[in-house]
């Protein structure tokens, strides 16, 4: 019993981590900008094995995954790394073997108000 604890709080607190960058293609602001009224909301996940050692680390370029997502600014920024309740069961049942981690940016752009426009990477 202690040894599934002690995998399970090894699944857990797992090294896996997402460094965000920017390669100033694309701008990205955390202040607000009047002339963005559209909501966008773009997700993505990077896989890391063996504890979260292997990679050691992934980089994520938000002004690249604006790019793709076909957008050329952003303002309001929110960017975040998120663990949600399955990646850590997947985790758990893998032994930690294969650990998921999601990821998501957040924030406003260029057009009219409307409903949320959510984008979700390969």
């Amino acid at each position: 019993m202690r040894i599934l604890a002690m995998l399970g709080l090894l699944v857990v607190s797992s090294c896996a981590t997402i460094h965000f960058r920017s390669n100033n293609t694309v701008p990205v602001s955390f202040t607000g900008d009047g002339a963005h009224q559209k909501e966008i909301l773009i997700e993505g996940d990077r896989n890391f094995y063996w504890w979260g050692i292997n990679p050691e680390y992934h980089e994520v370029f938000v002004d690249e995954e604006l790019r793709k997502a076909g957008y050329k600014s952003l303002s309001k920024a929110i960017i975040y790394e998120q663990k949600d309740p399955q990646d850590i069961l997947i985790s758990f049942l893998t032994l930690g073997i294969y650990v998921p981690r999601g990821w998501t940016i957040t924030g406003f752009t260029e057009g009219q108000k409307g409903p949320l426009e959510v984008h979700r990477t390969e």
